[in-house]
């Protein structure tokens, strides 16, 4: 079972870079944005470390982890307090099993500690090749998630081009599967693609692309005919991803 890393923070893309690195590393990752989520986060997930901001909204990182070492079964868990002011440390001595760490030190560094701290995490169950899932429509994006885990993929949803892109950087996956919709404001798959032409080392990573039979002329403008799935039921999408993926 990988060892699962509570990553709390306000800012966005601090939370985004960190997991991308956690997971890239082999760590299961959850997250909070402010401490009154962590201190429920703590109870539901359970993690082995916990990565805390300080100067948070509703809840402060000090006093989340106040809340948190009330608890018998998190009150070892280890948590690496991030701050931009040392001083900011005296307002946790006393309490038990806590470091600092500077925001500006590198995610690499961060995670060395975390292995130092819980340990190395175990390689990927059987060889299990990586894919980035990307859709609008949950309910449809769950399944395919199920179909591609039943197909031996290890699946990380994106939430955003963005992410997808550092996704695919960090992650090297076997495959990007990125549902096509008519609102590009809303899911924008060619900007995806750009970004992936844009680097070498991810360039060449299979890009498949999901969509209504009625968008299927959309889809050839930008992306080649074997790497397009139409369908008109979920059903005919899921029979013909699996045809396509059981070939590779």
């Amino acid at each position: 079972m990988k060892k699962k890393i509570l990553v709390v923070d306000d800012e966005p893309f601090f939370i985004e870079v960190f997991t991308l690195k956690l997971v890239e590393a082999g760590f299961e990752v959850c997250s909070a944005r402010n401490g009154a989520e962590a201190v429920a986060k703590v109870k539901a997930e359970k993690p082995h470390l916990i990565i805390m901001d300080v100067m948070m909204p509703v809840m402060s990182g000090f006093d989340a982890t106040q809340k948190i070492r009330e608890d018998p079964a998190a009150a070892n868990v280890p948590i690496i307090i991030f701050t931009a002011k040392g001083s900011m440390m005296d307002f946790f001595s006393g309490m038990r099993a806590i470091e600092s760490m500077s925001k500006t030190v590198g995610a690499d560094h961060v995670i060395e500690r975390v292995v130092a701290l819980i340990g190395q995490p175990p390689p990927s169950v059987g060889g299990l090749k990586r894919a980035v899932l990307l859709g609008v429509e949950d309910a449809l994006v769950e399944k395919v998630r199920v179909l591609l885990k039943g197909l031996k993929y290890e699946v990380f949803p994106a939430l955003n081009e963005k992410e997808a892109v550092m996704m695919a950087e960090n992650l090297k996956p076997a495959a990007i599967f990125c549902q096509l919709w008519e609102d590009s404001s809303v899911l924008d798959a060619p900007k995806i693609a750009q970004g992936l032409a844009k680097n070498a080392a991810i360039a060449g990573i299979p890009f498949y692309i999901y969509c209504k039979e009625a968008l299927s002329v959309e889809a050839m403008k930008h992306f080649s005919l074997g790497n397009i799935i139409t369908y008109k039921e979920s059903s005919e999408l899921l029979k013909k991803l699996e045809v396509s993926l059981s070939k590779k």
